[in-house]
C-alpha cells in the first residue's frame, strides 16, 4: 500500500507538470504530441494503480486514527479521503473523454487501443476539457491540502503520522 500511495503521488504530480508543460507549446509540433501521448499513457495508468489501490484498501483493515481524534475528525479524514479518490478518478476520466470527442482515441503505450465510448464531438470536447483542466486543478489543490494536513498531524500535533506512509521515518 505504501509503494502504491507514493507511486501514485509522483505519477500524478508528473501528470500534472506534464500536462502544464504540454499545453503551453504553441501549435501542434513532434514533441507536443509526443508529450500529449506520454499524457494519456500515465493516465491510463494512473487510473489502474488508483483502481488497484482502492480495491487493496477496501479489501485490508486500514490502520486506526490516532485514540484522541474525535468523531468530527475521523469524519473529515474520511471523507478527505474519499473526495480525493474521487477526484484521482475523474481526472484520467475526463481527459478520456476529451480525447475521444476531440476525434484521437487512446492507445495505451501505443499497442493497446481502449474502447471508443463516444464519438468526435466538438461541443463535447470543449465540456470535456475544460473539466479536466478544472479538475486537474481540483485534484492538485487537494493534493495540497492532504500533504498540509500530514504535516500537521506530524509535526505540529506531534502524532507521528509520516511514519505509517515513509519507511524508516520514526514513529512517535
Amino acid at each position: 500500500m505504501i509503494a502504491l500511495h507514493w507511486l501514485v503521488a509522483f505519477g500524478i504530480f508528473t501528470a500534472f507538470g506534464v500536462g502544464l508543460y504540454m499545453t503551453d507549446i504553441p501549435g501542434i509540433t513532434p514533441e507536443k504530441i509526443r508529450l500529449i501521448n506520454w499524457h494519456k499513457w500515465l493516465g491510463v495508468t494512473l487510473f489502474l494503480l488508483i483502481s488497484l489501490r482502492l480495491f487493496v484498501k477496501l479489501s485490508n483493515k486500514s490502520p486506526k486514527y490516532p485514540a484522541h481524534w474525535g468523531h468530527r475528525s475521523i469524519f473529515l479524514a474520511k471523507a478527505g479521503h474519499v473526495v480525493l479518490y474521487l477526484m484521482m478518478f475523474a481526472v484520467p476520466i475526463l481527459g478520456y473523454l476529451n480525447s475521444l470527442t476531440a476525434g484521437y482515441p487512446v492507445v495505451w503505450f501505443g499497442v493497446i487501443p481502449l474502447p471508443v465510448i463516444i464519438g468526435k464531438d466538438p461541443h463535447l470536447k470543449e465540456l470535456f476539457h475544460e473539466l479536466h483542466e478544472w479538475f486537474a486543478w481540483g485534484l492538485m489543490i487537494l493534493v495540497a491540502g492532504h500533504i498540509l494536513m500530514a504535516l500537521k498531524h506530524h509535526y505540529l500535533n506531534r502524532e507521528g503520522i509520516l511514519g505509517r506512509m515513509i519507511p524508516g521515518m520514526r514513529v512517535e
